[in-house]
């Protein structure tokens, strides 16, 4: 809040906290959460995973092969 608005709401009595908004907390509030980052280089990629660990989202689940198309058409006649 800018100095004018500090002292209009003192007078009127507000009790809303002053929220920073300011592209330079919004930063400082991404930095510091523990939530996985959306965009890195693949570089920046390597090092959060050597200090983070691999996230849950981020693992290739194993896939499941299909059986061969002759296998399948085989087995309904």
């Amino acid at each position: 809040m800018a100095v004018n608005h500090r002292h209009i709401a003192h007078i009127l009595g507000d009790a809303q906290p002053a929220a920073d908004t300011s592209l330079r907390a919004q930063s400082l509030a991404r930095a510091t959460s523990a939530d996985v980052p959306r965009t890195l280089t693949p570089f920046e990629w390597e090092q959060w995973y050597e200090q983070h660990g691999v996230p849950e989202e981020h693992q290739q689940r194993p896939r499941t092969t299909a059986p061969s198309w002759w296998r399948r058409f085989f087995r309904k006649a």
